[in-house]
């Protein structure tokens, strides 16, 4: 099943139920997330821009989006890693800006500096802390608000990470995607029933077949594409191989 979504994922697709629905992605920086943002801009969605820096780069890049989207909003932020920042922005801004969201992309990037110095068990609970919370609480504040609001909705947590150097870095994006895997099984399971589906996206380590990979962020995007469509209605608590996943 896998492999034939993989190849539907790059077959150009229009989706036009998604024109004026409801986008949140956060963690857009200069060197990643383009792409996705790009991809729903395109289909004429509402886009809530919670970027994980302030730079002329990412005004630049908002100037191009709002140019193909329905509307935009962007926030920037330094403290995209803060889970109780996090929280507040999806009770507050997130929801507010459009009245609700069908759909949320969050990038979760870990820098080469994340996987180095990692010994002991705590060090390794503190760097999934450190990148996993944030969007696991954020994600669970919006689906309630999807479950109040009838909402069917689409949530990706895509973790982008430089290819590991040692077997100690290997074994760390490992520990990372067998958290992030097992994260999402129960945070689907939780919200199946109300039709909010919840879904993942991590670096391969090695083990995955090449052919069921998706190959960088254009790939990723058009998975999100997928998943927020009428098309991927049925997948959920699923973690999807990229090959791909560090930002440019």
């Amino acid at each position: 099943m896998l492999m034939s979504l993989v190849h539907e994922l790059r077959k150009a697709a229009d989706y036009p139920e998604l024109a004026q629905a409801r986008v949140l992605l956060s963690g857009l920086t200069s060197r990643c997330g383009v792409d996705i943002a790009r991809a729903f801009a395109e289909r004429s969605t509402r886009l809530v821009i919670r970027a994980a820096e302030d730079s002329v780069e990412v005004d630049a890049i908002a100037g191009l989006l709002a140019q193909c989207s329905a509307e935009l909003r962007l926030y920037a932020t330094d403290d995209i890693e803060d889970a109780d920042a996090a929280v507040a922005f999806a009770q507050g801004a997130a929801q507010k800006a459009f009245g609700g969201l069908e759909a949320v992309i969050n990038l979760v990037e870990i820098h080469p500096a994340d996987l180095t110095g990692r010994t002991s068990q705590a060090d390794l609970e503190d760097l999934v802390s450190e990148k996993l919370l944030a969007p696991t609480l954020a994600a669970r504040v919006v689906a309630n608000r999807m479950q109040l609001t009838l909402t069917h909705g689409s949530i990706l947590h895509v973790v982008r990470a430089p290819a590991p150097n040692s077997q100690e870095e290997l074994m760390v994006l490992e520990i990372v995607r067998a958290t992030l895997a097992a994260l999402v099984r129960s945070e689907a399971s939780n919200w199946a029933e109300k039709g909010i589906r919840i879904n993942a996206v991590a670096p391969a380590t090695g083990l995955e077949a090449f052919e069921q990979t998706l190959l960088g962020e254009p790939d990723v995007a058009a998975l999100a594409l997928y998943l927020a469509s009428q098309k991927g209605r049925d997948l959920t608590g699923h973690l999807f191989d990229t090959r791909n996943a560090g930002c440019r």
